[in-house]
């Protein structure tokens, strides 16, 4: 059996540096034999041929074996790991958004047809392959010390959050509140005009055309809208930067959130939000699709006006607790 041992140790060799070749052929040599000692011990016999494969195959692949005897060679190390894991998922993030949002609102506009679905995967595999692979190379050239990274050990621990026993109710962690800047930025960026998603207030569909009439409340309310906008900028930023800013996000939050209320109040009193015009449609056909686009709207801002009231109890109630 001594044939399937040298030529296992010859393998492993080959892939070893030279200058510690031997030490580690040697090494393993004596690990493998002791194994063979207490097998044979064991069942009172000479291992026979497939015993032996077994053995060394439980023992690693050659490949395997050189990469463990052999120097470290990982590309992102145990440390710098958790900083990139948390910045692909904040990047898989955005390359998402990227991909869904304009592809979304067509498909809703009746814009786009089904093979928009495909359209998404084209757009975000290569978008999140490309990510991926940038953040791996800023990690690999952290660990080997090519980019200096002082500030990730600069850290107070006065900056951490209190957080509480067990996930309270809207505890948010990091990656929580950059897909949240990341989802408003992109909404600012829409309200502002400065990105244009394929959204037009006519649409062609097989039965005519069809127009849609946006309430002019929210031209009225084009300001107060980006401001409450800014202020969860202001609140997820502070989550992301400084954790341990705890007052500046609890006050940002009942602020937002008031507007939030007050917003789906002036908005709930100027319905209908947007009326359906078609010239080609029936009556009924029409009043019909007017009172389901009229229900859906008035789901959402008593859904709004909840989840505004509840984070206003929640927020305000941390803030008089000081967490």
């Amino acid at each position: 059996m001594s044939d399937l041992v040298d030529r296992y140790l010859g393998a492993v060799a080959a892939l070893l540096p030279k200058a510690q070749r031997q030490d580690i052929v040697a090494e393993l040599r004596d690990l493998i034999l002791n194994r063979v000692e207490d097998l044979e011990a064991e069942r009172g016999r000479p291992l026979d041929k497939r015993e032996m494969e077994d053995l060394l195959r439980e023992i690693g692949h050659p490949i395997a074996v050189a990469g463990r005897y052999g120097p470290a060679r990982a590309l992102v190390g145990p440390e710098i790991y958790p900083f990139w894991l948390f910045g692909v998922k904040a990047l898989l993030a955005i390359a998402a958004l990227a991909a869904v949002i304009p592809a979304g609102v067509a498909l809703i506009t009746a814009h786009g047809d089904a093979r928009l679905v495909l359209r998404i995967v084209q757009d975000f595999i290569p978008t999140a392959l490309s990510l991926i692979g940038a953040a791996t190379l800023i990690a690999a050239a952290i660990e080997r010390g090519w980019i200096k990274a002082d500030g990730f050990r600069n850290w107070k621990v006065s900056d951490l959050p209190r957080v509480p026993d067990g996930k309270g109710l809207f505890l948010k962690s990091r990656f929580d509140g950059l897909f949240e800047l990341v989802a408003t930025s992109l909404f600012i960026a829409w309200w502002t005009g400065v990105v244009r998603f394929p959204i037009g207030p006519v649409i062609q569909s097989e039965r005519g055309e069809v127009i849609l009439a946006v309430s002019p409340v929210f031209r009225q309310l084009y300001w107060p809208i980006l401001a409450l906008a800014l202020v969860q900028v202001v609140s997820s930023l502070s989550l992301v930067a400084k954790p341990g800013w705890t007052v500046v996000r609890n006050l940002a939050e009942i602020v937002g959130s008031v507007g939030g209320v007050a917003l789906a109040w002036v908005l709930w009193r100027a319905q209908p939000l947007v009326t359906v015009l078609a010239p080609d449609a029936s009556p009924a056909g029409l009043a019909n699709l007017q009172r389901s686009l009229d229900l859906t709207f008035q789901v959402i801002i008593v859904v709004a006006i909840a989840i505004h009231l509840s984070k206003v109890i929640v927020h305000g109630w941390r803030l008089a607790r000081g967490r």
